[in-house]
């Protein structure tokens, strides 16, 4: 009988280590990177949703005072914490908002998200799980005052 002296890890296991490893880091980066989709997507929304309550309350403002047109200041803007550009207004998240119509009793706008991912996480947000594609990274959608 031969007395084996062994110490250490074979090959066999290290590998079954690093491969286990490996699987864990994917399905976590696939998490965290769901989880970025979504912050910025909520982030986006939420800019949204005051957007639409400075526009909603300077309708009102203006349709009291016999004002035909109003349009909201870059100032009234930047306290909600949007940048007004040309091409509307952007999140600090990089999407960008912009008016579509103002009424009575809702604020339409269009909301670019920039990527897919994020799109599809706003969206699902809202209930809205149709209106993203891979071609299309924004949609409309009523806020509707109460």
């Amino acid at each position: 009988m031969r007395n084996t002296n062994e110490s250490g890890r074979s090959m066999v296991e290290m590998l079954g280590v690093l491969a286990i490893i490996g699987v864990l880091s994917i399905g976590g980066i696939a998490g965290y990177s769901m989880a970025m989709n979504r912050y910025r997507a909520n982030e986006a929304l939420d800019m949204a949703s005051k957007f639409a309550v400075i526009l909603y309350s300077g309708y009102q403002t203006a349709q009291a005072t016999g004002n035909t047109k109003w349009v909201a200041t870059s100032q009234t803007l930047e306290s909600a914490g949007l940048v007004a550009t040309g091409q509307g207004s952007a999140t600090p998240g990089g999407s960008t908002i912009t008016v579509k119509a103002v009424d009575n009793d809702k604020v339409t706008l269009t909301i670019d998200f920039k990527t897919d991912g994020v799109c599809k996480a706003g969206a699902s947000i809202l209930g809205v799980t149709d209106k993203c594609t891979e071609s299309a990274t924004s949609f409309d959608y009523d806020f509707k005052q109460s």
